[in-house]
């Protein structure tokens, strides 16, 4: 719930679409510009009526969608803002769940008419006005605001219902190749998937964006993004490197994702420089990927690295030091520092 509405400076938008919500009540649809005069989000001024057991008020809003039809935040009136049963203003932790309900798609709400969430046998009576109303079934009180049940039922069903529909089939009719890439940098969840699932990967373009989802994609995105990458990138130097960088600030997963990737490469010496450097950091069964990757690449090892790999020998790792150990003794090599290295560590363990 981080959007926040900015109309200063005012950013140019144009009307969308119409659509009808109640089956009469018509609201007008706008796609809103950034500042770069591409698109951005959806906003709708919409004035509804909300009523229960004959009694009706009007709810007046401005709602916003992400380009995706995906509730980003609402707006209310300051003459009308929203009220619970009695007329009480609505808190900040009723606005607040009041944005979480409305951003949940899967909603109870979807499977329910608003005269259905109400137990009618528990009867509330109004101090403020001349009107009763039904207590919420407990196992629905979960998916309104106490106390708007009438307000929470009306308000996801405009954000999640024809509205949101007509906005995805308006984006689709001007989606291009800077629109994926700008969803695929932003910090919405669903913009990133959707671009990755539209995407042409026989464009070079989108590679770079791809690559960046590793460190900046939300939840589940860094592991649809690597998934998408061709195998082709993982043969180019510069993304070997920047992968091999990441790996310290990876979570674990995704970190034997990137160790995959690179094994049966033929890295560059950057990148092996990267991966002895970082050692130090990884599981045990992901120091031995290193060492298989290390074998098939230790003819662009340099003496640095070497040196590096000799003084994992006394690393209180015992699978990183056993490693180095076999991975030096096993290249034969004719350096004098690092065999003199390996004739102690055997001088230890005897």
């Amino acid at each position: 719930m981080s959007f926040v509405i900015d109309e200063k400076p005012k950013k140019r938008k144009k009307k969308a679409f119409t659509a009808y919500i109640k089956d009469s009540v018509q609201v007008e649809v706008d796609l809103v510009y950034n500042r770069k005069n591409r698109p951005d989000y959806y906003s709708s001024h919409v004035v509804t009526p909300v009523c229960e057991k004959g009694i009706c008020y009007e709810l007046i809003v401005d709602i916003y969608w992400d380009l995706l039809g995906n509730f980003l935040a609402y707006q209310e009136s300051k003459k009308d803002p929203f009220t619970k049963f009695d007329h009480i203003r609505f808190t900040a932790s009723d606005h607040q769940k009041m944005k979480e309900i409305l951003a949940d798609k899967t909603s109870l709400l979807a499977n329910y008419e608003a005269k259905d969430l109400v137990d009618p046998r528990v009867v509330i009576k109004s101090d403020v006005i001349d009107g009763v109303t039904g207590a919420t079934y407990k196992s629905l009180s979960g998916a309104v605001v106490k106390g708007a049940v009438y307000s929470s039922h009306t308000l996801w069903h405009i954000v999640n219902g024809v509205i949101a529909d007509k906005i995805v089939k308006y984006t689709e009719t001007f989606l291009n190749d800077d629109l994926l890439i700008q969803m695929l940098q932003s910090s919405n969840y669903n913009q990133q998937f959707y671009a990755l699932n539209k995407v042409n990967l026989e464009k070079n373009k989108f590679e770079p964006y791809l690559f960046d989802l590793l460190t900046e994609g939300e939840s589940y995105v860094p592991f649809f993004a690597i998934d998408k990458l061709p195998k082709s990138v993982w043969a180019i130097d510069e993304y070997q490197e920047r992968s091999a960088e990441l790996l310290p600030r990876l979570e674990f997963k995704m970190q034997n994702e990137i160790l995959n990737k690179l094994k049966g490469e033929a890295l560059s010496r950057g990148a092996l420089s990267s991966l002895v450097d970082n050692l130090e950091g990884l599981q045990e069964n992901q120091i031995e990927k290193v060492f298989t990757i290390l074998g098939d690449n230790r003819e662009n090892l340099e003496n640095k690295e070497l040196g590096k790999l000799a003084n994992m020998m006394n690393s209180k790792s015992g699978t990183l030091s056993k490693n180095a150990y076999r991975f030096l003794s096993e290249m034969k090599l004719e350096n004098k520092k690092v065999n003199k290295k390996l004739r102690n560590y055997e001088e230890q363990i005897k």
